[in-house]
């Protein structure tokens, strides 16, 4: 079914505004949602999981080099590669920042060739990379390896958001969205697990690198039977298919569609049509940049967005993600990849809460309340540090227990003193700014959205590569106690950061928000 040609005097669109669409504008999108006869099915859950592989594989890679940390550390005699110093740990760690920020900024360009195949491409590489870690023969292999792998989690984690969005049924669309999340830390668990699980073993490390290439595996063959997103069919002449595509999404059946139902699909395609029309008017590089930087509402946005990507980096919660069993290890536990599961699972839990909380108490509300919390976490933890015999990191491989994760040594109530207000520290993130600075694309208008967002995940990335590679050294030079006031320090700076820039937009459409950041 072809849409209706397009009239400038349609009473139906004339007051659209072009440059918020994505699949329109929320005016129109949210107009065109009332007139929806059928019910998405398991069809749009499938997209979700499919794409959201791309989450579960970030979170993976950010989460396993935790447990192989322990035995790179102190490999057995036979082992081709050397024990890793500290300088080489923080290498090997931070070197998928580095390589994700490439990545999350080329995604741009190489998501005009297609959504899916841009997906496509990111679980190849991350594929690739897997395979190169596994079979690493000496540092420089394994680093190279990790540079790989992280090309394909910097790909995915900007083009996946996009997929989605550009795919949900608008009523759908902001928790689908989430959910994306909700993956990221179900990736660290699985990772928890299966570093668990080879903790024992002789070169673990080889199976657990290579065992993350198998969601990308199963996505790439989930990608075969979803379609390309409406918006870039529209942008290329598919008109016909698009239709097909948003009716699939929506639940219609084209052939035993009544008025209303057309009427909709009509609407939806018009939307996309206006969008891309708006978006070819900025093609150039040079005038998105032009208008991202000279409209003081985008400039807002932009603040905004990667100030709160920075943040949720800087604050220091992926120092527990790539090297909490490095810490648990230095409190003596005795299994300290499983006490690191309580890490994962807090942050799966929390992210789960903070599905429920959102939409409650608000974004700008939530993260005031959560942020200084997390500040006490983190303070609480320097108090434990202060008590212990040593604040030195030990990297020597501590004995394995499959039943028991006490701590052997004398100092146990501190250790638990730690575990528990770092794990507090977590569930306080996990709640706010651990998910909402995701939901950015929100504050960016259609015509510069890929450029402002792709800007705010490269915020994220960059300071995701200061933590992974400064961590161990900031413990090693300052103590566990400097280290971890600082990290309180910073969220104390990062709530006053919220307190004066971020707004409240909850409840708010893309024109409402604009028009507030405007002001």
């Amino acid at each position: 079914m072809s849409p209706l040609p397009r009239d400038g005097n349609d009473p139906d669109h004339s007051d659209a505004r072009d440059d918020d669409a994505l699949l329109g504008s929320d005016n129109d999108i949210e107009e065109a949602s009332k007139l929806v006869r059928g019910e998405p099915g398991i069809w749009v859950w499938l997209l979700v999981v499919s794409a959201g592989i791309s989450g579960l594989l970030f979170g993976y890679d950010t989460a396993i080099i935790s447990s192989a940390l322990l035995q790179l550390a102190n490999p057995p005699e036979s082992s081709p590669i050397p024990a890793l110093t500290v300088a080489q740990q923080s290498l090997v760690t931070s070197i998928t920042s580095v390589s994700a920020l490439i990545s999350s900024l080329c995604s741009g360009p190489v998501s005009e060739y297609g959504r899916k195949k841009a997906i496509f491409a990111a679980a190849v590489v991350f594929i690739l990379g897997a395979v190169w870690q596994s079979w690493a023969q000496s540092v420089q292999g394994l680093v190279i390896g990790r540079f790989i792998v992280g090309l394909g989690v910097g790909a995915g984690s900007a083009v996946v958001p996009m997929y989605i969005t550009e795919l949900s049924p608008a009523h759908l669309r902001s928790r689908l969205n989430t959910l994306n999340t909700v993956f990221i830390t179900l990736g660290q668990i699985v990772a928890y697990l299966i570093g668990y699980w080879y903790s024992r073993t002789p070169f673990g490390w080889r199976p657990m690198f290579l065992l993350g290439g198998v969601p990308a595996a199963v996505q790439i063959g989930l990608l075969f039977f979803l379609p390309e997103s409406p918006r870039w069919l529209v942008q290329h002449g598919y008109v016909e298919n698009a239709t097909s595509v948003l009716a699939r999404v929506y639940g219609i059946d084209q052939e035993q569609s009544n008025v209303a139902d057309r009427r909709m699909l009509s609407h939806l395609v018009r939307s996309i049509e206006r969008g891309v029309r708006n978006e070819t008017e900025l093609a150039s590089t040079s005038a998105k940049w032009k208008n991202l930087f000279g409209k003081r509402s985008n400039r807002r946005a932009l603040l905004i967005s990667g100030g709160l990507q920075g943040f949720q980096q800087l604050c220091g919660f992926n120092a527990l993600m790539y090297f909490s069993s490095l810490i648990y290890a230095m409190l003596d536990f005795k299994n300290p990849t499983l006490t690191s599961l309580s890490v994962a699972a807090t942050n799966f839990t929390f992210t789960l809460v903070s599905l429920v909380l959102i939409p409650r108490v608000g974004k700008r509300r939530l993260l005031l309340y959560s942020v200084p919390l997390m500040a006490v976490g983190l303070l609480v933890a320097a108090y434990g540090f202060n008590n212990l015999p040593t604040q030195q990191i030990s990297t020597a491989q501590k004995e394995n227990s499959a039943t028991d994760a006490e701590p052997a040594g004398a100092s146990s109530f501190y250790a638990y003193v730690i575990l528990f207000s770092t794990t507090f520290y977590v569930a306080s993130y996990a709640s706010g700014i651990g998910n909402v600075p995701w939901q950015q694309a929100e504050f960016f208008p259609m015509s510069v959205r890929s450029l402002g967002t792709a800007i705010a995940t490269a915020c994220n990335w960059s300071s995701n590569f200061i933590i992974g590679e400064t961590f161990l050294g900031l413990m090693d030079k300052m103590g566990a106690v400097a280290t971890f006031v600082l990290f309180a320090i910073i969220c104390a700076a990062g709530w006053v950061g919220i307190y004066v820039i971020y707004p409240d937009t909850e409840g708010m459409n893309l024109e409402e928000i604009e028009a507030l950041l405007s002001r």
